[in-house]
């Protein structure tokens, strides 16, 4: 039997070149994160109250278009939790939406010379599960801008890797419908409301008297996450609820696993 010798092929090897080459390409390009950070305030915070920032979001690393769509998603996201004035034009960018944050509080000073609090927004993102077809973000904020109390949420961005989509909540499941009668059943079990009775007889707000996912879904490698934030489905007093479903009893109704 007659062994061909690569080596005597001379167009062979600018093929695995070129081969090698694109496969490290397409390596590099996959999407991964980094985490920017932005730390400022009013000034004269030691002495007096002030307008105080933090904000940490991933930033999707990738020459790709996909990279820049979700970027711009998450920057849309954060910018959106600055937005003071719901008639006022919303900024372009995060840098531009906390300079203007820090101005309102500073022109809210000046008509209120003793106004005794600064403003606050501390916001957190941070990417709880990549997946062949889900990143799963979470964003935990506290705001600030006057009153009796801040407030404090848990929101989550899901989006589709590979083309850098946002997915609807309707998109994350096969069965919506059926996983939400298993979630009413540990939701039920977990804050302790008698099976059969109404879902609002310990004092939650579900409209209708009808359990309901929440707006807010994400996910973590081991369990699908469903958070309700304050004023969702209760008081301000009672807080955000949590409930935390393991992956392998929802997945068969999930579409992005």
């Amino acid at each position: 039997m007659k062994v061909k010798n690569i080596h005597s092929r001379p167009g062979l090897l600018p093929v695995i070149f070129l081969l090698l080459i694109v496969a490290g390409c397409v390596k590099n390009d996959e999407l991964s994160y980094t985490s920017h950070k932005i730390a400022t305030d009013s000034g004269d915070c030691d002495k007096n109250p002030c307008a105080k920032v933090k904000v940490s979001f991933p930033i999707a690393v990738a020459s790709t278009a996909i990279a820049e769509k979700i970027n711009a998603i998450i920057d849309d996201k954060i910018i959106s939790y600055f937005i003071i004035d719901p008639d006022a034009k919303k900024e372009e960018s995060i840098e531009k939406a906390v300079e203007n944050f820090k101005n309102e509080y500073l022109k809210d000073k000046k008509m209120q010379p003793d106004f005794a609090f600064g403003y606050e927004a501390d916001i957190q993102g941070e990417v709880l599960f990549k997946g062949e077809k889900l990143h799963s973000i979470a964003f935990s904020a506290f705001m600030y801008t006057g009153g009796a109390h801040g407030y404090s949420s848990l929101t989550y961005l899901n989006l589709d890797p590979k083309t850098g989509k946002e997915y609807d909540n309707t998109e994350l499941f096969t069965d919506m419908k059926a996983f939400k009668k298993i979630a009413e059943k540990k939701f039920r079990t977990q804050e302790k409301i008698p099976e059969g009775s109404n879902i609002n007889s310990t004092g939650f707000w579900f409209e209708d008297d009808t359990y309901q996912l929440p707006e807010n879904i994400g996910f973590t490698k081991d369990n699908i996450i469903l958070h309700y934030n304050a004023y969702d489905i209760s008081s301000y007093a009672e807080g955000g609820k949590t409930l935390e479903i393991p992956l392998e009893e929802a997945k068969p109704y999930l579409a992005i696993l």
